[in-house]
């Protein structure tokens, strides 16, 4: 049963804590995501260089092949995190794009915002 935490998009407070009211807010946001997706994708590299590691020492093998079965059996189990690394990457650069989109498709219309004088006419 998921918590409240989870219903109410808040598992991850460094992007939570950023309202996405302003042009300086979402380059915040852009910008966090981004860096956690770069944490998190060196964090599983690491994590497949290490399990294909271990499996492959830890593991037996045919003795004809002198263990090199359990090498490949390894490596693709640990390529599913280095996959999974390569996709947060993705995401990184999905997150540079969209801040890329942004500014194409909303930069001219933010330049020509005027706020419009308000006066007040007291002959009336």
């Amino acid at each position: 049963m998921p918590d409240s935490s989870t219903t109410k998009g808040t598992r991850i407070p460094e992007l939570a804590a950023i309202e996405l009211r302003s042009t300086t807010a979402l380059k915040r946001y852009t910008e966090e995501s981004r860096r956690l997706a770069k944490d998190f994708a060196q964090e599983l590299e690491m994590a497949a260089l290490e399990i294909e590691a271990i499996l492959a020492a830890t593991g037996e093998g045919n003795p004809i092949l002198f263990g090199y079965d359990n090498k490949l059996r390894a490596r693709r189990v640990a390529s599913r995190a280095t996959r999974a690394a390569d996709l947060q990457r993705g995401v990184a650069v999905e997150m540079t794009r969209m801040w890329h989109d942004f500014l194409l498709a909303y930069a001219p219309l933010l330049q020509n915002h005027k706020t419009p004088t308000k006066t007040f006419d007291f002959d009336t």
